[in-house]
């Protein structure tokens, strides 16, 4: 029996990567029609959407809580430790961008652009 299996399967196996991940300092619930709003714009310029990403809640981020590595992260909250909004990041073999939060983009143009040019870097645009 095992020899028909190595017979039928022997193409190789193709490892997809996770899907960008999204983390947010507030529960899903409680985000904002506007904050959404401003959420799905910048999915939207990197020619995304909600159902290709994860969005997850981390009070502060934590990146060794994750069972799977992202590969690309954008989290929106304070600043940890050792980050600084706005710059692309490579720590623990993920790659990052730090923004403020999203209802604090809503009305700063200038720090829209900034995460705007972090972005670029992180998705290779």
């Amino acid at each position: 029996m095992t020899e028909v299996a190595e017979i039928l399967f022997t193409e190789e196996l193709y490892a997809l990567e996770p899907q960008p991940t999204i983390v947010l300092t507030k529960p899903w619930a409680t985000v904002t029609e506007d904050e959404l709003d401003q959420l799905n714009k910048i999915l939207g310029a990197l020619k995304l959407t909600l159902n290709r990403v994860s969005v997850i809640y981390q009070p502060s981020l934590n990146l060794s809580a994750f069972s799977v590595k992202p590969k690309k992260l954008i989290y929106f909250g304070p600043l940890p430790v050792g980050l600084s909004h706005y710059e692309h990041l490579q720590t623990q073999k993920i790659d990052l961008v730090a923004s403020e939060d999203l209802s604090k983009l809503i009305d700063d143009k200038a720090a829209k652009a900034k995460l705007w040019e972090a972005l670029r870097k992180l998705f290779s645009i």
